[in-house]
């Protein structure tokens, strides 16, 4: 090996690794790999229109997750998850999900919509600051906690301190968790909250749910 071919080698490996440090070498892996998709996915949908071939790739899920996709639940958990990775910037693991799951581009949006609207439910109260996904996960650990607690009975003052709170990201509890639809409850701002707050902690150290009234 030259002295040239050295150096271009020692510059490459440079190089490489200075791009993985900034993540953009990762980026462009991620570009390259989702254009690859896109242009299979073009011609799957030109073998799609012909039923002798089958389609080599949209839908390839297995045919339990494409029972549960066809589901409200299934469709309302897709959504959450295109929701998570617009949020998080993941646009071309985005642009993969979405045909593999054989799913229109914009369809997880009008699923959020058709949500919001029959639950009152504020897509934009978290804003940027965290994606609905998290205030599923902070309604369903908080449901929990509140089911260990009162099955348990009473707490003692330490217990007590120990039963997590939602973070500031959750609303009034967080979304029912999947599948465990929670009581609705309206505010005195007139809102409706899907999950009710779980209450506070009285001198026993009983857990108390905290009466709604309705403005």
């Amino acid at each position: 090996m030259d002295d040239y071919t050295r150096e271009m080698m020692d510059l490459k490996t440079l190089v490489t690794r200075t791009l993985e440090k900034k993540g953009v070498l990762a980026k462009i892996r991620a570009e390259l790999r989702a254009s690859v998709f896109e242009a299979i996915e073009d011609e799957d949908r030109v073998i799609e229109k012909d039923e002798t071939l089958p389609p080599a790739l949209l839908g390839s899920c297995n045919d339990q997750a494409k029972q549960l996709h066809n589901s409200p639940s299934g469709r309302l958990l897709t959504a959450l998850i295109c929701e998570y990775l617009d949020w998080a910037q993941l646009n071309h693991t985005l642009k993969v999900y979405l045909p593999e799951c054989n799913l229109p581009k914009e369809s997880w949006k009008s699923e959020l919509k058709e949500f919001s609207s029959k639950n009152g439910y504020d897509l934009n109260r978290n804003g940027d600051s965290a994606p609905l996904l998290l205030d599923v996960l902070e309604g369903f650990l908080k449901y929990e906690n509140f089911s260990q607690a009162k099955g348990a009975g009473s707490l003692s003052n330490t217990e007590a301190r120990n039963v997590r709170k939602p973070s500031s990201s959750s609303v009034a509890g967080g979304l029912p968790p999947l599948g465990r639809p929670g009581p609705a409850a309206q505010s005195s701002e007139g809102q409706v909250h899907l999950y009710p707050d779980i209450g506070k902690m009285n001198t026993t150290g009983d857990m108390k749910m905290k009466s709604f009234r309705k403005m």
